[in-house]
């Protein structure tokens, strides 16, 4: 018999769940997967001086994400909230 283990968070919620609404809030504030389609689909573009701005707001993403990793369970449902 096979037994199905659930990483939970220090908050309460599992792990996948906050990842979920992690990605959640950066798609519909940054489009998160049009770049990271971007940056897989077309490297050179991706690195090019033209797409200074689309790796600018690539970093945001990202530092907004690990922001929202370490935020309280309630700071995430403001978060969801406001989306």
């Amino acid at each position: 018999m096979s037994m199905s283990v659930v990483s939970l968070s220090s908050s309460g919620r599992s792990v996948s769940q906050r990842t979920r609404e992690i990605r959640r809030i950066l798609d519909a504030r940054y489009s998160l997967g049009f770049f990271e389609e971007r940056k897989r689909g077309d490297p050179d573009w991706w690195n090019s001086s033209r797409n200074q701005v689309g790796r600018g707001i690539y970093g945001r993403a990202m530092r907004e994400q690990q922001r929202l990793e370490a935020a309280s369970d309630g700071e995430l449902d403001a978060e969801l909230n406001a989306i």
